[in-house]
């Protein structure tokens, strides 16, 4: 896997949020200070009403239940939901949701209502809910219209992100120092929403509110107050970040959040470092006024270096640095400045503001740069991108899980490091039966080839003891071997047939060969050996060529399966697999014995020379043993010093001429700022 894209909210940071503070606005001032809890606020006001009713909450078996952020909002109010029932719709009446506070405090006080004065006794408390419109990705906002108990007039209540809230608001409402406030906010890694409302027309009935479209309701709101949240990072956030990219896997944050708080979380969870810069580019899609247009700014100043870079161009030069970038500028650059897609995707790092469509496509685009992607969600904005990704993980068996081939039971991306171990293990693993099965074969043929040569051949005994009881049961079993623990930074080949795959594959065709000839010549070699004659149409398998040749190969099957096996940097060691272990060592010790000290019946049984009386065919015998040993060594030494190395792959690269790397994000890293002329404004 070559890039990891995740989500903030609910990935890598707490389901759970936490409420801060509420900072209200009153005549376009923001108050003086922060409220820490809703419940020091008036109970009647309408920052305390938009907070109790702008949500989606239900009752489901008596538990509230909704989304995260919505649940801790109105629980911070301490009011009540109440739901139509069965009793309250039995005659079809048109009963809302209704919510009301529930605390004694306001039990016993005269509130002003619709215009009358009245005791809450006779007339309580309450808002009921008439129409909701549930959040939107593409308005990024949520609104209800609402009705206070005795009230003449309904009220609209709306909560979204900040930077749209204001422009659905008057602006005259909006306070001078809604940028910095927000800004020092965000920054901080706080999550924060704005709330608006708006009192609607005295003749605006129930009918209509039921018919109107959000579009026209949403405009010329007043604009009431900040709700500050801390949505907390997960424990296993930072160490997984952090071994992801001691691994190589870039990691990549998608969020619906605001760019200061997904590059505040970024910065907390390890994806950019101390000494990293991060500069936002702002693209600008043409209008009336100006053409389209981009522009880069350094986006805060966290950076501890000893000394001070005087523009964006010169901390380019410096390869410290990373792009963040929000949807409409996403939108902006794809539609208008696609040449620089390539480079903005291989230095970005946070995209935020990102709609459902969007993510998905910054995976497609992501993909189209040769990248391996994992996308790592937990929403149902998320479903698009986990099901365009290469690997896709859910960590919610809700929405998310029918698009996402994985899902998780653990709600935290530990499961990315845990997939990725699977996965290389299983590509090593698959790789290893192959070689396996193909010299198993291939060993075959060589001993077939040999014993003609000499007049002879393989039982049918010798045939299935290796096809059944050595192949069959090792390519079974030496799977079974698991992952490592660590990620490494080196990748695994992902095919067969690259040359440092297939030249060690030859190599240890070649061993085969030479080793099985070496013991047909030292069996030649002896003064008591006598070729065998087969007469016309005579099969002669029981003879010492046959014999040679069977067991030395059957050590080679195991040898093979043993190499193929191997542990590190992917998988655990092979003695870790028991399984694997215990057959290796027993069809060793069965060898073992079959060439030594075969007893009569058995020997007779696989059509083996038996043991005899000749001092000098028992020390032939022994001394056979060596060959193996030496074809484990020099085998070992194939696997360890040539297979997948560095040198091995330079000298591949230096006989095909091999310049320039194969993957678009690499040809588009090596190209710095200065040879590419795509700085349109910095400021």
């Amino acid at each position: 896997m070559k890039a990891d894209r995740v989500p903030v909210t609910g990935t890598l940071t707490e389901d759970g949020l936490d409420i801060w503070g509420v900072l209200g606005c009153e005549n376009s001032k923001f108050h003086s200070s922060l409220v820490s809890s809703p419940l020091k606020l008036d109970v009647t006001s309408p920052l305390v009403a938009a907070m109790a009713t702008c949500h989606t909450l239900t009752n489901i078996e008596g538990k509230l239940t909704g989304d995260p952020l919505d649940l801790t909002m109105f629980e911070a109010t301490q009011w009540d939901l109440i739901e139509p029932g069965q009793d309250t719709n039995r005659y079809d009446m048109l009963t809302p949701t209704v919510v009301k506070p529930i605390r004694k405090e306001y039990q016993d006080k005269t509130k002003w209502v619709g215009g009358l004065d009245m005791e809450t006794s006779e007339i309580p408390y309450e808002i009921g809910i008439v129409r909701q419109f549930p959040f939107s990705s593409s308005r990024q906002c949520m609104t209800v219209i609402a009705r206070t108990l005795g009230s003449n007039h309904m009220t609209l209540y709306c909560k979204g992100a900040p930077e749209k809230i204001s422009c659905l608001c008057r602006p005259n409402s909006i306070p001078e120092d809604f940028g910095s406030v927000l800004m020092n906010f965000t920054s901080a890694g706080y999550r924060v929403i704005a709330l608006s409302y708006k009192p609607m027309d005295l003749k605006f009935n129930w009918l209509q509110a039921q018919k109107i479209k959000r579009e026209q309701v949403e405009t010329d709101l007043e604009f009431i107050g900040l709700l500050i949240t801390q949505n907390m990072l997960k424990p296993e956030s930072l160490p997984v970040i952090q071994e992801l990219t001691a691994a190589r896997i870039r990691c990549v944050m998608a969020t619906g959040d605001n760019i200061l708080t997904a590059v505040s979380v970024a910065r907390n969870c390890g994806m950019v470092l101390p000494n990293e810069w991060v500069i936002q580019v702002k693209a600008q899609a043409p209008d009336e006024t100006h053409s389209s247009r981009i522009t880069y700014k350094i986006l805060d100043t966290t950076v501890e270096n000893s000394y001070a870079y005087s523009d964006c161009m010169s901390i380019m030069e410096c390869e410290k640095w990373h792009f963040a970038l929000d949807g409409k500028s996403w939108a902006a650059v794809c539609s208008h400045f696609p040449e620089l897609l390539p480079y903005i995707l291989t230095k970005g790092i946070v995209f935020s503001r990102m709609g459902p469509d969007q993510k998905t496509q910054l995976v497609e685009y992501l993909q189209n740069l040769d990248y391996i992607v994992a996308m790592c969600g937990d929403g149902a904005n998320d479903c698009g991108a986990l099901k365009a990704a290469h690997i896709g993980i859910s960590l919610s068996e809700a929405e998310a899980s029918v698009a996402a081939p994985f899902t998780s039971q653990i709600a935290n991306i530990k499961c990315v490091l845990h997939l990725i171990r699977e996965g290389r293990c299983a590509l090593v693993t698959s790789f290893g039966v192959f070689k396996f099965m193909a010299l198993y074969s291939l060993i075959q043929f060589i001993s077939v080839l040999l014993l003609y040569m000499h007049g002879t051949m393989l039982g049918n005994v010798q045939f299935l003891y290796i096809d059944l009881v050595i192949t069959t049961t090792l390519a079974v079993v030496m799977g079974r071997t698991g992952p490592t623990s660590k990620l490494v930074p080196q990748r695994p080949l992902g095919s067969l047939v690259a040359a440092v795959n297939v030249i060690p594959l030859l190599l240890q065709i070649v061993l085969t060969l030479v080793v099985q000839v070496a013991a047909l010549y030292f069996l030649i070699q002896q003064d008591w050996f006598q070729p065998i004659s087969p007469k016309d149409g005579e099969e002669l398998i029981q003879c010492w060529e046959n014999t040679s040749v069977f067991c030395v190969s059957c050590y080679q099957y195991l040898i093979l399966a043993t190499i193929y096996s191997k542990g590190y940097p992917y998988r655990n060691p092979f003695y870790t697999n028991s399984l694997f272990l215990l057959t290796l060592l027993s069809l060793t010790v069965f060898t073992t014995f079959l060439l030594v000290n075969p007893i009569d019946p058995l020997a007779e049984f696989f059509e083996l020379m038996p043991l005899g009386e000749h001092k000098d065919m028992k020390h032939f015998r022994l001394w056979l043993l060596v060959l193996p040993l030496i074809h484990l060594i020099s085998a070992l030494i194939i696997e360890v010093y040539i297979a997948n190395t560095k040198w091995l792959k330079d000298l591949v690269h230096f006989l095909t001429r091999k310049r320039v790397p194969k993957n678009k994000y690499k040809r588009v890293s090596e190209m710095t700022p200065t040879k590419l002329h795509w700085i349109a404004e910095i400021t």
